[in-house]
């Protein structure tokens, strides 16, 4: 599949009810990409987050392109190298740092595709807690918890529909702090 319009969310739902997401996919994007190459069912869900539009191509088609476009082979190379690259990350951001680190981690990463709206960096739509919850693999609670330290030391804000990093600087430092 190839996401025309919108955006919509890779998702895996544990047998408690549970959410994790594994990636947001914006217009551009593929997704689908590992049943096309190996045949084999779906291994996440897509989730629209919002109205969105998107093109299929069949399986046949898909594998026909890859055989003869060198081009498109490379570029799908390239799409999952990125995709096993973010996952790799993920792994050891979830082995090595407390919530609070994985939380600004978070943050930093959607900060890097975010506007810089007067030195500060505006994440618009604002992620909800439980969409946080389910990227960095903790429950709402904690995640509540964590905004609203941040939030007191000054570091985040919730303006409207947006959410403000007043110092990114900072956040890094969080991370990169021993605790």
């Amino acid at each position: 599949f190839f996401l025309l319009e919108g955006r919509a969310r890779v998702t895996l739902v544990s047998a408690d009810g549970r959410e994790i997401a594994y990636r947001d996919v914006e217009p551009g994007d593929i997704f689908g990409e590992l049943g096309g190459i190996d045949g084999i069912a779906r291994s996440a869900s897509v989730v629209a987050l919002e109205a969105t539009r998107a093109a299929r191509l069949s399986g046949t088609a898909f594998r026909d392109i890859v055989m003869t476009h060198p081009t498109f082979a490379w570029m799908l190379l390239e799409h999952l190298s990125a995709q096993l690259r973010r996952m790799t990350e993920r792994v050891f951001e979830y082995s090595t740092l407390v919530v609070r680190k994985r939380l600004i981690v978070e943050l930093l990463h959607r900060a890097e595709k975010a506007a810089l709206v007067d030195g500060e960096v505006s994440i618009s739509p604002a992620p909800t807690h439980s969409e946080l919850a389910a990227t960095i693999s903790t429950h709402r609670e904690a995640v509540s918890r964590e905004m609203s330290d941040l939030a007191k030391r000054g570091l985040i804000e919730k303006r409207g529909s947006r959410l403000l990093l007043h110092d990114v600087s900072a956040l890094r430092a969080l991370v990169d702090k021993k605790e």
